[in-house]
């Protein structure tokens, strides 16, 4: 498993950057673990509390809004795709939307937790991957927004 784990790890822009043993140093530190969901499945329902992520193996993945008109939107992700990733920025902040399978997927999940173990340049570039991811979503969003302007 830990080299399936440490495949999917660097295809990942969460661990963008990071070298073999910091690859290593997260599996032994985060403790990583595969989680499978059937179609249909919630990964997190709007409302929880947030405080892991995950990284897509295999799988479709759609977002349960509260629009009536469009209440799933299909996710499109790639292997090593991030999703969650407010458990990792905001922990313990509530999810604002679900996450539910559109067929059977495959993850890789990852808690906050272990993080302050890894070593400061370890955390430093994950929290430099977390901040880039984050603002990519935020300009994503600024966007959608200014077209409905």
């Amino acid at each position: 498993m830990s080299k399936t784990l440490i495949s999917v790890l660097e295809q990942s822009e969460l661990f963008a950057g990071f070298v073999e043993e910091q690859l290593e140093q997260v599996i032994l530190q985060l403790q990583p673990k595969i989680v499978t969901l059937k179609s249909g499945d919630r990964l997190y329902k709007r409302g929880e509390s947030a405080d892991r992520c995950w990284l897509l193996l295999s799988g479709d993945l759609a977002v349960k809004r509260v629009s009536l008109r469009s209440p799933l939107r299909h996710m499109i992700y790639h292997i090593g795709s991030v999703t969650g990733i407010q458990g990792l920025a905001d922990p313990g902040s509530a999810r604002q939307a679900s996450l539910i399978a559109e067929k059977r997927s495959e993850l890789i999940e990852i808690t906050h937790e272990g993080i302050d173990r890894l070593d400061a340049e370890t955390q430093v570039l994950l929290w430099k991957n977390v901040s880039r991811l984050l603002l990519r979503k935020l300009s994503v969003c600024l966007a959608k927004q200014s077209f409905d302007d």
